[in-house]
């Protein structure tokens, strides 16, 4: 794995728009080099004593059901599809393997973390306070399962910023403080109203980096003012089909547009001017993310979006991954806008990556979240940009190539909704 993540480290820092004859190739020559599931368990599997051929899935099969039937916990199902079919796997397998692999706390993380590409426990959650608190203990799935009987279940709710919130790190001390279930079932019944909140922790600091980032006088205001420069805002072409377009259309366009949440996300990953806007009917990236050559498919899971910013922003549910990619691209952004504001131009000084590979690391911890990792398709694009000249022009070439790989695509719908 350190060979594997290795290249893929070496990839970011060697591959730069500016640079490279055809930028479009090395990217997608980069998400050739990310590995699926199934081939990062095979090296799993190899380090937890597996020896027979890395190409027999029988023989594969055979030896994760073995330990599954040693420790008597329910085999998953359909596991050669996770060969066959490259299938990803969610979070409650991912600690079932944990468990049957007889893993530590911090080994099951690191699986959760590397092979998975996953969040590690989530002590918000009923099921994996107690799968965390088993493991800890070296107690047994059944034991668990047994456990999990014996609590309630919450009612997700929306997170009220106002009331007083239960954090991630504050469940974790308590729980590794309990020397028996009964403390466990005992702190979990009495403030099972709290464990209705996920990434209350998170949530906390999307809201603050957002406050901060789309005030009146906030960065993204400062950066458009001072040093942005639209993407393609003079586009002859686009500004020619536009001759014919309503005025109604127009002017709603242009109100939707002015320092909305959906124009300054646009403005942080530098698309925001004229072609983009042809995707203001659903206010959506996936017609550039769908299928893009140039973007792994797990990366476009993943992907920080304005609907799911919007639910963070409301206190409203949004999925691990969207939580924890909204995270780094925050961060990140805000990190180097910081830079390029106080300095006027967009130029990495030394110490600048160092820093803020830290800084979004140490935001990452602090919300239960694993550090970035190169071996993550949307991590390495936030790394790819930090180890250049300039972080953020760096980024924002990332997106427009994406971007250009659609634009036919993208330009029939435009002209079909206009026809």
């Amino acid at each position: 794995m350190d060979t594997y993540t290795e290249s893929l480290e070496n990839r970011a820092r060697d591959i730069n728009p500016e640079d490279d004859i055809d930028y479009s190739a090395a990217l997608t020559e980069v998400v050739s080099m990310f590995q699926n599931f199934d081939e990062a368990l095979d090296t799993f599997l190899v380090r937890h004593g597996y020896t027979g051929d890395r190409q027999d899935i029988d023989g594969k099969m055979a030896f994760i059901k073995s330990r599954f039937e040693q420790k008597q916990i329910p085999l998953p199902r359909n596991i050669r599809k996770w060969y066959t079919e490259h299938k990803r796997i969610k979070k409650e397998t991912a600690i079932r393997i944990c468990f049957a692999f007889g893993l530590t706390v911090e080994e099951s993380e690191d699986f959760m973390r590397r092979i998975c590409l996953l969040r590690g426990f989530d002590c918000h959650n009923v099921e994996e306070v107690i799968h965390f608190y088993a493991i800890s203990n070296r107690l047994g799935y059944a034991e668990a399962q047994n456990l999990l009987d014996k609590v309630p279940r919450p009612n997700p709710e929306r997170l009220d910023f106002g009331e007083e919130v239960l954090y991630t790190a504050s469940i974790i001390a308590a729980v590794r403080r309990f020397r028996s279930p009964e403390e466990l079932i005992r702190y979990i019944s009495g403030n099972i109203e709290q464990f209705g909140y996920n990434n209350a922790t998170a949530y906390r600091y999307i809201r603050r980096m957002w406050e901060e980032i789309s005030g009146e006088e906030g960065l993204a205001a400062k950066e458009k003012k001072k040093l942005y420069r639209a993407f393609n805002d003079t586009d002859r072409e686009i500004e020619e089909a536009r001759a014919g377009e309503p005025e109604a259309h127009r002017r709603a366009r242009s109100a939707r547009a002015g320092g909305s949440l959906w124009e300054i996300y646009l403005q942080i990953l530098g698309l925001s001017g004229n072609r983009i806007a042809k995707l203001d009917t659903d206010r959506s990236l996936k017609p550039i993310l769908r299928d893009n050559e140039l973007l792994h498919a797990w990366a476009e899971d993943s992907f920080p979006s304005r609907g799911g910013l919007e639910k963070i922003l409301n206190g409203e549910h949004a999925s691990e991954q969207l939580v924890h990619k909204t995270i780094i691209l925050l961060v990140f952004y805000r990190f180097w806008v910081k830079a390029a504001l106080k300095r006027n131009d967009y130029q990495a000084r030394g110490g600048d990556t160092g820093r803020s590979i830290c800084e979004i690391n140490r935001y990452l911890l602090d919300t239960g979240y694993p550090q970035l990792y190169p071996g993550d398709p949307f991590d390495w694009i936030i790394l790819h940009a930090v180890e250049n000249e300039f972080p953020l022009l760096v980024f924002r070439d990332f997106m427009r190539e994406l971007f250009y790989v659609k634009e036919h695509d993208i330009d029939a719908r435009y002209a079909a909704e206009w026809s």
